[in-house]
């Protein structure tokens, strides 16, 4: 199966695309690089991915499209070669999710290909799966909050979480070795030194789109596609929405004779 995976969850973009994901497609699995002379050798047989992360800021919207097609184009495929596409399912960045999600569901519609949003905190614990037995992945979530979750031996074992530093600590203290993942995983560095077995990923902001694009594959063996109408997974409301909320409950605190 050739899937293209989108993650713009963060501040981190990142696009990979490949092929031999497990499933058959209508794509060809192992097909001729575009930019090999005609004498010259295919792929190996087998999967094989391409990815490209950038680590420049918010700037995705203007950067997506670039980089999918030339991951595209590195995996030897074609747009039409695709079987599915992935985006990241939130929780994250709101700006970020829904650049994803339409570049994704845009790629869908056009080409006539099914899609799949994947949690990001999933996709960031498989990123690191085996490296230790609970993995703990973390998105600074502003206001002294983080977007977290807890996967032992990978499987999800208590969250998503929108919360406090005290409630990560409470919910990973009875574990023996827990491994800190994510691109803020660093925020939690001075609160865990002194706790044995606790430690951060000292690659943390590497991009989990290839281990997204596995995933992908799994939900959609069991799933089935996305509906058109997807949503996003944001654990809580977006700064505009809090605002307009707190406007409504003043307006109706004075509405009160």
């Amino acid at each position: 199966m050739n899937v293209l995976a989108v993650d713009c969850s963060g501040d981190i973009l990142s696009v990979g695309a490949g092929r031999g994901f497990g499933l058959e497609g209508r794509g060809p699995s192992s097909p001729k690089h575009p930019y090999r002379e005609e004498s010259g050798h295919g792929h190996a047989p087998g999967p094989g991915f391409v990815s490209v992360s950038i680590d420049a800021g918010f700037r995705h919207a203007e950067r997506v499209m670039a980089a999918i097609e030339y991951c595209v184009a590195e995996a030897g495929l074609k747009r039409a070669d695709l079987d599915l596409l992935a985006c990241s399912g939130g929780p994250g960045s709101f700006t970020g999710l829904r650049i994803g999600m339409a570049t994704v569901k845009g790629l869908s519609l056009g080409l006539d290909i099914p899609f799949v949003t994947v949690p990001t905190l999933d996709a960031l614990a498989a990123d690191w799966e085996g490296a230790a037995p609970v993995i703990v992945p973390v998105i600074d979530a502003k206001r002294s909050r983080y977007y977290f979750a807890v996967y032992s031996h990978g499987t999800l074992a208590a969250g998503p979480f929108d919360a406090g530093l005290e409630r990560i600590i409470a919910l990973t203290g009875g574990y023996p070795e827990v491994l800190f993942v994510g691109p803020d995983a660093d925020m939690l560095e001075s609160s865990i030194a002194e706790r044995s077995g606790f430690r951060v990923a000292v690659e943390r902001r590497r991009a989990p789109v290839t281990a997204m694009a596995r995933l992908a594959v799994g939900i959609f063996k069991a799933s089935g596609a996305s509906p058109s109408g997807a949503g996003l997974v944001y654990l809580r409301a977006s700064d505009a929405e809090e605002s307009a909320m707190a406007r409504k409950e003043a307006e109706a605190q004075e509405a009160i004779p």
